[in-house]
Order: structure tokens, then C-alpha cells, then sequence
């Protein structure tokens, strides 16, 4: 009972103290004649505090080699998009497809030559002047997706292909744009059913997984892979290789091939280098090129698990389709094996840098087939 009185107190005081101050008369305002100086009017000379610069917007062209209907353009536009959502505006980057601004699979001068701020592409477009650069593509019998993935980010990739880049080209290699899964062997109008049958065929493909079908009789030709639907549907070829399974569905190779050659041995994986003008990269602050980097990091890894789950749905497609889906007889993939490990060897033995990237990847490889990561 003492208690509640005691609060009631309290609170009758409190309530009073708020009745006072509601009723005390106002303060006094000094007058301007008492030493005070009115704020001056809107238009007046007096100085005021310049207001703080708009920061400054760095507008980027980004080219990825894929046309439009190629779903790795997604990752061209994602990367883009990343990294001016990251940025908060401050660095705009615009995708563009391969052959908006400079020949589709020509980016990497294009960024060389300052054509373009940005640009990825495949590493086997440029094995013309980078002899190695396919073995950070699709090495024959080599590594998977995933091993590709942790060679990059925790072995020696990124430093070994910055090493290649970098010396020749006024380029900063900034990372992948994605590991895919597994190559489609080839699409084909022809049957392939022992490694004679390679012999004349008439087949699209690149990198160094070409020159290794030419030396078994292929007839090799390249071009960009915007052209490859044309190029079958006339008879222009008989087979080709460009993706998995999914980004080929996408782009329409089903309805001009009849048999689909499934394997990993020719490319186990593929990817895409994505490179910035050096001078451009110069002139970021150590913020920006940070988001560049994490962008292109979180975008690959994302993509190469969309593209993994991808896949399966678009094998079902093509079997509904009727494309008949054939693995790739074993005597064609052991002949393409032994061919693929004497061009190697032969690569390495003329080619310092060559051998160090080879030797690293088979190495690599080997550590993670031991730990169980395939």
C-alpha cells in the first residue's frame, strides 16, 4: 500500500513539472539591435559553404563474346549489372554481345586496344598469339568444372594466366566468367562410330581440341559460334562443338544435327577470361577494382552451378525432340586420348611457358582426383 502511494506521488509531480513547463512564459528573443544579426534573405552577397561535388561516374562498355541467344551472355549481363549495383552507380558498366562493337572472339584486342573497357571471351579465340592460352579452356582429359574452378581461386590458375596476359597485352586479367560442364563431344549429321570415321568430316571447333582432331583426319574450320545454326543447316559442316548441353539447346543446334555425341574427353570444361583495359583499371580506386573482381568471382560460381542443373533438364528436351543422344564409342575417345597427350607433350617440349601451365594443371588434377574431388 505504501508502495502504490508512493508511485502515485511520483507521478502526480511528474505530471505537474509538465503542467508548469506548458505554462512558463516563452524565452525572450534578443532583438536585432541587441548584438544579433539577422540570417541573411535568399539573394543576399553574404559567403555560403559550396556545396559538395556530385562524385564522378565511370561509364564501362563490356563485350562478351556469346551472341544474344546464347545463355552465357547471361553471365556477361549479370557481371555487368553486379558490378554497377555493387558500385552504387559510381561504375556503370553496359553489356554488349559478341560482334556489337568489335568481332565477336576478337575482345581481347578489343581491350587491348582500348576499343572497349571490358571484354571476355573464351581463352582458345586467341591461341594464335597465346599458344598456352587453351589450357585454361578445355585441356583433353583434364580438369572438371569444379577443378578448374579451385585451380583459379586456390591453386595457380589466376596467377599463371595473369603471367600470360598481362606480359603481352595492355590488359588486368580479372578472373572466369564460369566454369560449364562438360562439352557436348559433337553435334553431327554424320555417324562417328570408330576413329575412322573422323577422317573428312567436316567439323567446326577450337583451341587446341582442334588442332588434336585435325591430326586424326578431321577437317577442321573456325568461326564464331553465332554462325555455327547457318553453317550446319546449309551442309556447310558435318559436325561441330561449341557447349553443354543446355546453352546448345538454347541455341537452336537441334533442329539442324541428327546425333548428339555425348563425352568429357574432348573438353571437360569450358570457360571464359574476362579482361579491363589496364589504363582503365589503373584509374579505379582500390574499392572499385575490388567489386570488379568479386562480381566476375560471385557471378562464375553461380553460373557454373545453374549450368550443372541446366544440363540434365536440356538432355531431356533433346530426347523428346528425337535427337538421338549416342556416348562416344570408346575406340574414338581412346584414339582422341592418345592423340590429345602426344600434342601435349610436344606443346611443352618447345614452349617453357606451355610446359609450366600443363605440368601445374595435370599436378593440380592429380591432387584433387587423390581427395576425392571430381
Amino acid at each position: 500500500m505504501k508502495r502504490s502511494f508512493a508511485i502515485l506521488i511520483v507521478t502526480l509531480l511528474a505530471l505537474g513539472a509538465v503542467v508548469l513547463a506548458g505554462c512558463a512564459p516563452a524565452a525572450s528573443q534578443p532583438s536585432s539591435d541587441e548584438g544579433t544579426t539577422a540570417a541573411p534573405a535568399a539573394g543576399d552577397d553574404e559567403e555560403t559553404t559550396p556545396a559538395a561535388p556530385a562524385a564522378e561516374v565511370i561509364k564501362w562498355q563490356y563485350q562478351g563474346h556469346p551472341p544474344v541467344s546464347d545463355y552465357y551472355f547471361q553471365a556477361v549481363q549479370r557481371i555487368a549489372d553486379s558490378i554497377t549495383l555493387m558500385s552504387n552507380g559510381r561504375l556503370v558498366v553496359e553489356a554488349f554481345s559478341g560482334g556489337s562493337i568489335v568481332p565477336a572472339s576478337e575482345e581481347l584486342d578489343g581491350v587491348h586496344q582500348g576499343i572497349l573497357n571490358m571484354g571476355s571471351a573464351c581463352p582458345m579465340y586467341a591461341v594464335s598469339k597465346f599458344p598456352q592460352a587453351a589450357l585454361f579452356d578445355a585441356v583433353s582429359g583434364g580438369m572438371t568444372a569444379l577443378q578448374m574452378t579451385l585451380w583459379h581461386t586456390r591453386g595457380n590458375g589466376d596467377a599463371l594466366a595473369a603471367k600470360m596476359w598481362e606480359d603481352k597485352m595492355n590488359v588486368k586479367f580479372v578472373g572466369t566468367a564460369g566454369q560449364l560442364p562438360p562439352e557436348i563431344w559433337a553435334h553431327s549429321n554424320k555417324k562417328i562410330e570408330t576413329p575412322a570415321d573422323l577422317k573428312g568430316l567436316k567439323m567446326r571447333c577450337a583451341g587446341d581440341g582442334g588442332e588434336i582432331l585435325a591430326s586424326l583426319g578431321v577437317a577442321t574450320v573456325y568461326f564464331p559460334g553465332g554462325e555455327i545454326y547457318e553453317s550446319a543447316q546449309r551442309g556447310v559442316i558435318d559436325a561441330f562443338e561449341y557447349a553443354s548441353p543446355f546453352l546448345n539447346w538454347g541455341m537452336g543446334f537441334h533442329e539442324v544435327t541428327d546425333y548428339l555425341y555425348m563425352s568429357p574427353s574432348r573438353a571437360p570444361t569450358d570457360n571464359a577470361h574476362v579482361w579491363v583495359n589496364r589504363d582503365d583499371w589503373d584509374s579505379l580506386t582500390p574499392d572499385l577494382q575490388a567489386i570488379v573482381i568479386d562480381a566476375c568471382s560471385a557471378v562464375g560460381i553461380d553460373y557454373t552451378a545453374e549450368s550443372i542443373m541446366k544440363d540434365d533438364t536440356a538432355l531431356v528436351e533433346y530426347l523428346d525432340y528425337g535427337t538421338e543422344i549416342i556416348k562416344m564409342p570408346v575406340a574414338v575417345e581412346e584414339a582422341y586420348l592418345e592423340a590429345a597427350m602426344a600434342f601435349y607433350a610436344d606443346k611443352a617440349a618447345g614452349d617453357a611457358l606451355y610446359k609450366e601451365i600443363v605440368d601445374d594443371h595435370w599436378e593440380f588434377k592429380a591432387l584433387c582426383d587423390r581427395a576425392g574431388i571430381k
